[in-house]
């Protein structure tokens, strides 16, 4: 029998409408259909156990340092091409954004990365509500303070490789002999302080002169040349390690986003690209009412599914000295049952590079433990459990900063079902509102989204869910800016929750029509992995008691030893996964030497196991100054404590900002003794505590931290 096609009969209604179809009509095909016939292909003798995919796509992923290993995809070029008129790069977490920084780094001698923490500001000087308009003056004298930080910084990029300048217009030179040594957030607060007092006094000439300073800067900029070296590039990376989520941080990120936009349109040998999470990027959007004035200046990090068996098939080639070709006969040599292999990645990974990684490499662990000569379908389907459990983490880490602790939220979804309909939904948030702890832990952002159709957006933007209306297949955020809008939601909207999480939830293949009041919550048990044996409500309340100790923590020998404390509390609460068996004054077998804290480095992926090996750090050091300015003698303690035995890494907790003059004597212990000093201030240890409140777990604020002082030495 021949079975007639059914007719789409579906109103295209736009052209991101028209968008998504076609996108979903060409992944209806796989990449593997047309691709030559490999499976069956011998491969040499223990090659599967040579396979190596890299660490998930991130900033410590060593395969990102070769250049093979790269998919040119359209964000990649259009990051590459001066002419693209591309400034925002925007996409959820693991989608490239840090590969695509690393590749242009790698290969331009014009470009130079920064990561600035200037977007948790401690206070501002004006009302939030005078920076609605971004014509008026509060808002364009943030943006002109921004642009002056941005422009002095790609002239130090210019001078870098101009050593020998001379002739410069008197303008160029002023800046850089004042200001081009100071480091970049200095710079911005600098700025941003002089043109903000100048307004609050009612200083119009100064005002005005503070205001015209970037527009002069810009002016002798144009005169200038490139010097043949092409575009002198700055690429800002990592604003999400000191994103806070306040409206000030949010008014200022606004303003730096304009400033980036007209200092690459104005200047015609210049570039900034900023590299934005997609959830940041919805929320300046949304504020901003010129924001339409990014749009064509945006780039989506969307992937399509060929392009993704490209990228698996690039880091499985690696270790290989006779390569498979990159069309699908890669995976089909490696991969037994390769397209039901292939179908399973897909269906789990929402078409997130690093989702489709670290689902890989858990299948070729698997069948490198199990000894197995390629990849087997039972090896793809062990590794689903353990992709879902990390997934799910993920997930919440993601959005902690939008919804702090939306993790113990979406725990509450353990062991229901799979698809729930609108009034499923309505009783699964009663039974919310019920929930003490989650109360406790949510209720900031809970009560805000309490209606049923608030509560199943945010859990769709997230991509958490999708919807499905009248029987069709569910509709799943796509990963970047363009399809910001679900499908409307009504009473017959049914949401199903994406497969990825199934696993790791639990969750019964049944349809949730209502909760009886009387039926408690499950319990899941990854979202209790915390320390002591805290549950989670004590565990924030002890947080934010550290946070309250702190902030009122005088300077000085009078509160050394509570400062001490307080860096001990940091490391049992926001490093317990890592660091274990916390000792306190612990002295050598001699007596002699007193170290504030040490802690046993049990890592055994991410950051501090990169310490461990690199310095054989098997116990990591903690000294506390509970002063604002380090002295000579302070490196020279903290490299007294350096040996074979227990490491050569210790940290430096003080209370006042990194200077120039430290990185010397972190140079001078890296050379001498091979070992490290990571020098921590107390913002580090509110970014640290802030990030365990919400339900942040992972390690990026620490390995930026400790990326910048090695750029800085090396």
């Amino acid at each position: 029998m021949v079975r007639r096609k059914r007719r789409d009969r579906t109103a295209v209604k736009s052209p991101s409408d028209a968008i998504v179809r076609q996108s979903r009509s060409e992944s209806a095909v796989s990449p593997l259909t047309n691709a030559p016939p490999g499976e069956g292909s011998k491969l040499p003798k223990n090659a599967i156990r040579r396979i190596n995919l890299g660490q998930s796509f991130a900033e410590y992923d060593d395969s990102l340092d070769d250049p093979t290993i790269y998919v040119h995809t359209p964000a990649l070029a259009a990051a590459q091409d001066p002419q693209s008129g591309k400034v925002f790069f925007v996409g959820r977490r693991g989608t490239g954004k840090t590969a695509i920084r690393k590749y242009c780094a790698q290969n331009s001698e014009s470009a130079r990365v920064i990561v600035p923490e200037i977007f948790s500001p401690s206070s501002t000087l004006h009302e939030v509500d005078l920076f609605e308009n971004v014509k008026q003056r509060p808002f364009r004298s943030l943006v002109s303070a921004f642009r002056r930080a941005l422009q002095i910084e790609l002239l130090n990029i210019w001078s870098a490789s101009h050593p020998a300048h001379h002739d410069l217009p008197r303008v160029v030179e002023s800046e850089l002999d004042s200001f081009g040594s100071t480091d970049f957030d200095l710079r911005c607060l600098r700025f941003i302080s002089s043109i903000s007092r100048a307004l609050i006094d009612g200083d119009d000439e100064r005002w005005l002169q503070e205001n015209k300073a970037h527009r002069e800067l810009a002016d002798a900029m144009k005169t200038m040349e490139s010097g043949g070296s092409g575009v002198y590039t700055l690429l800002i990376d990592s604003i999400d390690d000191y994103w806070e989520g306040t409206d000030e941080g949010l008014v200022y990120l606004t303003a730096f986003m304009h400033a980036c936009l007209e200092t690459t349109t104005q200047i015609p040998w210049v570039r900034t690209v900023l590299f934005l999470r997609e959830n940041i990027f919805e929320r300046v959007r949304a504020r901003d009412m010129e924001s339409s004035r990014f749009e064509t200046a945006v780039v989506g990090m969307e992937w399509t599914e060929r392009q993704l068996l490209e990228l698996v098939e690039r880091r499985l080639n690696r270790p290989l000295t006779a390569k498979y070709a990159l069309d699908g006969s890669t995976w089909r040599a490696f991969v037994e049952s390769p397209e039901d292999a292939w179908k399973n990645v897909m269906e789990y990974c929402q078409k997130r590079p690093r989702d489709v990684l670290i689902y890989a490499s858990n299948a070729v662990e698997s069948a490198q433990n199990t000894g197995h000569e390629r990849v087997h379908i039972e090896d793809v389907q062990q590794a689903r459990r353990r992709f879902s459990d990390n997934r799910f983490k993920d997930l919440g880490d993601e959005y902690s900063e939008n919804y702090p602790q939306i993790a113990v939220v979406l725990s509450r979804f353990y062991g229901l079902g799979r698809v729930f309909t609108f009034g499923g939904i309505e009783s699964f948030i009663r039974k919310l509102h019920n929930d003490q702890e989650v109360v406790r832990l949510c209720g900031s952002w809970l009560y805000e989204n309490s209606s049923p159709e608030l509560f199943i957006r945010l859990l769709y933007d997230i991509g958490f869910v999708g919807l499905r209306i009248e029987g069709k297949p569910p509709k799943f955020r796509a990963l970047g800016p363009q399809d910001t809008s679900p499908p409307p939601v009504t009473d017959t909207t049914d949401v199903v929750i994406h497969k990825c999480y199934w696993d790791a939830l639990d969750l019964q293949d049944a349809l949730v029509r209502h909760l009886p009041e009387q039926k408690e919550f499950g319990k899941i048990g990854i979202i209790q992995d915390l320390p002591g044996g805290l549950d989670p409500t004590e565990y924030a309340e002890h947080i934010d008691l550290v946070m309250s100790t702190l902030a009122d923590l005088p300077m000085g020998h009078a509160g050394a030893t509570d400062f001490e404390e307080v860096v001990g509390d940091v490391i049992k609460l926001c490093f317990f996964r890592a660091l274990e068996n916390v000792e306190d004054k612990s002295r050598d077998v001699e007596g002699r030497v007193i170290r504030d804290w040490v802690a046993a480095n049990r890592a055994q992926a991410g950051f501090w196991e990169s310490i461990r090996v690199r310095y054989d750090a098997i116990q990591v050091i903690w000294e506390c100054k509970n002063y604002a300015d380090l002295s000579a003698d302070d490196f020279h303690q903290a490299s007294y404590y350096m040996n074979d035995v227990g490491g050569r890494f210790v940290v430096l907790v003080f209370r006042g900002d990194v200077k120039s003059s430290h990185y010397q004597h972190i140079r001078r212990i890296a050379n001498d003794k091979r070992g490290f000093v990571l020098p921590l201030t107390e913002r580090d240890l509110f970014i640290f505590l802030r990030q365990a409140k919400n339900g942040k777990v992972k390690e990026d604020h620490i390995q930026e931290r400790y990326d910048s002082v090695l750029r800085k030495i090396s």
